[in-house]
């Protein structure tokens, strides 16, 4: 916070902001006297208001109008609510002993909730590969030519692929394999060793075959890096430009996209904000970002963001995105 504002000014300035995200319309000393506690003249909330303005913290539309926030004082504005909220409170009811058994539709109902609540457009970065490790591997006859495999993890991902037989050894035999040489090693692990060994100098047909069996069953954990949901709630709010929205389409298409946008602040459970002018794109300059990371016991395993115009409720969405966050490294960390 400028050490130029008084306590007052602050006020003014939070008021300003609070009422602008409620109405969506430039604010009047008027409208600052009849909602703010304040208990001060007209004339004293117009000169508060000129030096907000001189700091570049409001600005007027028009000469008749009133005062619209910037950038700048919403980044001031979500310091203070990160302040606020930085002695934690459960303000949200959800089900304590709700137990998920397939992380998958977990992780899907998650981003759902989070943008119905929220109307974002929520975007969650599936679990980091190191921190994903081979419990168990399981081998079946589907068919007289096809077998089952399953490979299970410790955070309940799994993955099952149905193969030829051909080239393979019974499927008892194959499942000993598999558990031998995957059961505690991590994804990022078993694709490492996959890239290093030069397959195709290999002239054993089994092993071929196995290297390429493990690369099919481990693929799927890489294929899809992210959850998306709510792009319709933020068409269906009405604030933004077909330009707008068809960027954040692009967002929703591109992994490309969405990497840049991750990696803008730093990997921690932290809540933390990207406000319009931070991005550097045209097409996000009325959107606000938040961003936290959801962990498996202390290890951070993949970033959630929500991407939201930004004239929110910064409250409700600061303590929306920190509960919901929280709860489902709880789950993760103790349920599965």
């Amino acid at each position: 916070m400028p050490r130029e504002l008084s306590n007052r000014q602050k006020k003014v300035l939070f008021s300003i902001i609070e009422n602008f995200i409620k109405e969506k319309k430039p604010v009047s000393s008027s409208e600052i006297l009849k909602k703010s506690n304040l208990n001060v003249s007209s004339a004293t909330i117009r000169n508060d208001m000129q030096k907000l303005q001189h700091l570049k913290l409001i600005f007027q539309p028009h000469s008749s109008a009133g005062r619209i926030p910037t950038d700048m004082a919403l980044r001031l504005y979500f310091e203070a609510i990160k302040e606020s909220f930085s002695v934690k409170s459960k303000n949200i009811e959800l089900p304590h002993e709700y137990k998920f058994y397939d992380i998958n539709i977990m992780f899907d109902k998650f981003s759902k909730m989070l943008s119905e609540t929220t109307n974002s457009l929520v975007i969650l970065e599936l679990p980091d590969s190191k921190y994903i490790y081979i419990t168990r591997a399981v081998v079946s006859d589907l068919t007289n030519d096809f077998y089952q495999i399953t490979l299970m993890t410790n955070l309940g991902l799994s993955i099952t692929r149905t193969v030829e037989n051909y080239g393979f050894p019974s499927p008892k035999e194959l499942e000993k394999i598999l558990e031998t040489g995957l059961v505690g090693k991590s994804m990022h692990e078993i694709i490492n060793i996959i890239k290093t060994n030069k397959i195709e100098q290999e002239r054993d047909i089994r092993l071929i075959n196995l290297y390429k069996l493990v690369y099919l069953l481990v693929e799927e954990f890489f294929r899809n890096k992210f959850i998306i949901s709510g792009l319709a709630k933020i068409i269906s709010t009405g604030y933004h430009t077909p330009e707008e929205i068809l960027y954040l389409s692009k967002i929703v298409e591109e992994d490309k996209l969405k990497v840049e946008l991750l990696s803008k602040k730093p990997f921690t459970s932290e809540i933390k904000a990207t406000i319009g002018s931070d991005f550097e794109i045209p097409e996000l300059k009325n959107f606000i970002m938040f961003e936290t990371a959801y962990s498996y016991n202390s290890n951070p395993l993949g970033k959630v963001a929500l991407l939201t115009f930004k004239y929110s409720d910064y409250k409700q969405i600061y303590s929306i995105l920190g509960e919901y966050t929280s709860r489902l490294s709880e789950i993760i960390s103790k349920n599965l």
